[in-house]
């Protein structure tokens, strides 16, 4: 028997805090997936209408889209 509270923890492991890209990849991931479909929405719109405004705001979105994957490394 151990008088140890938590049996099988070795106390002298120091573990490393997981960095928030990795924490938060799989959210960030479909969140760039959606954006990337809102991107081509608004782009279409935008492209229909004749709407600079939505063409420009499609070029926001999609900037946007491509940042994530760049901070949410493995």
């Amino acid at each position: 028997m151990s008088t140890n509270p938590t049996p099988g923890l070795n106390q002298n492991v120091v573990l490393k805090p997981v960095p928030w890209g990795k924490r938060y990849r799989a959210p960030l991931m479909n969140a760039a997936f959606w954006a990337f479909w809102l991107g081509f929405a608004l782009a279409h719109q935008g492209g229909v209408a004749n709407n600079s405004l939505l063409i420009n705001l499609s070029y926001l979105v999609f900037a946007l889209a491509c940042l994530v994957p760049l901070v949410t490394k493995k």
